[in-house]
């Protein structure tokens, strides 16, 4: 009777061990590598948004960033403002997606590179790390820019809006001398995104899967969770950063700009909440002339000289 006990207790653990191991490896599927966006259908959804402000043809690039080759479009500013601007799109997006952001800088004769993310549009295939080796992906980006154009990196921009924006953010230790970063709708760190969004996708019973899940997704992608901080990346350095965020932004709550920021030198970083009414990321879409003085003030405060006519 021992015995049976004994077999029946090993069978239910084996069997519980089996669902949580299936389990863990559906979220870590699920964090790491969900499906992208075309880079046409990308293109397609911002059709509106990119006939509004439309840009000339851009140059077609290829950035060798090691491990990966990143696609991206690189537009020439005839203006010739002696300053340049890197834009990073959202999570599952493309650099269409990060287009919208182009007029607050274009105006000032700024060239512009916007890229795919690894994993994202023509860029090559890759696990998403969440800016662990997006952010050096982001500075052979920058990098490339540098050499493009002749600027030194106290003449270039970073902008980046929601996965962008936090890669953004992780890249500036890297990156100290830039005159600026634009973050817009930043999560603070990996944990907390991923521990928000799987309770509001699947309910509170997630929460018991994603110990399992980072670690499968650890392994499969080769990062280290912890060290996917925004938050703690703008700990020690005095860039001028300008964090936007929407006060009704439910996808990425503003606790998490709010965060970043308190963490942040405040000699040199902003936070502008706004309170529009916008959901995630649309602040720029719904308001684009008070995003565009939100954004005009900041650089008048940090980077006066960048740009040709302060862009106004």
């Amino acid at each position: 009777m021992k015995r049976k006990a004994l077999w029946a207790g090993i069978i239910i653990f084996d069997l519980l061990l089996v669902i949580y191991l299936a389990g863990s490896i559906y979220f870590a599927d699920i964090l790491i590598g969900k499906e992208t966006q075309t880079l046409a259908e990308s293109q397609e959804s911002m059709a509106e948004t990119l006939a509004a402000y439309p840009l000339p043809t851009p140059e077609e690039v290829a950035i060798d960033a090691g491990a990966v080759t990143l696609a991206g479009s690189f537009y020439d500013n005839p203006q010739d403002g002696n300053c340049a601007v890197l834009l990073l799109h959202g999570y599952r997006g493309t650099r269409y997606g990060s287009l919208q952001y182009a007029p607050l800088f274009w105006e000032r004769g700024c060239d512009l590179l916007a890229y795919d993310a690894r994993g994202h549009g023509n860029s090559s295939d890759a696990l998403h790390t969440y800016g662990y080796h997006e952010k050096d992906d982001g500075v052979a980006a920058a990098q490339w820019l540098m050499e493009r154009t002749g600027l030194p990196e106290e003449a270039i921009g970073l902008t980046g809006v929601s996965y962008g924006a936090s890669t953004v953010l992780q890249m500036v230790p890297l990156l100290p001398d830039v005159a600026f970063v634009l973050a817009d709708s930043p999560y603070q760190d990996l944990e907390t995104i991923v521990a928000y969004q799987g309770v509001a996708q699947f309910g509170s019973w997630v929460k018991l899967f994603l110990p399992g899940g980072f670690a499968v997704a650890e392994l499969r992608a080769d990062f280290e969770k912890e060290a996917v901080s925004p938050k703690n990346a703008v700990a020690d350095v005095d860039t001028p950063i300008l964090i936007t965020h929407s006060q009704t932004d439910t996808f990425t709550p503003v606790s998490n700009s709010e965060a970043i920021y308190a963490n942040s030198n405040h000699e040199t970083t902003w936070l502008e909440i706004t309170d529009w009414g916008s959901p995630h990321a649309q602040s720029i879409l719904d308001r684009p002339d008070a995003y565009k003085l939100m954004v005009a003030e900041f650089l008048a405060t940090f980077a006066p000289d960048f740009g040709v006519s302060n862009g106004r």
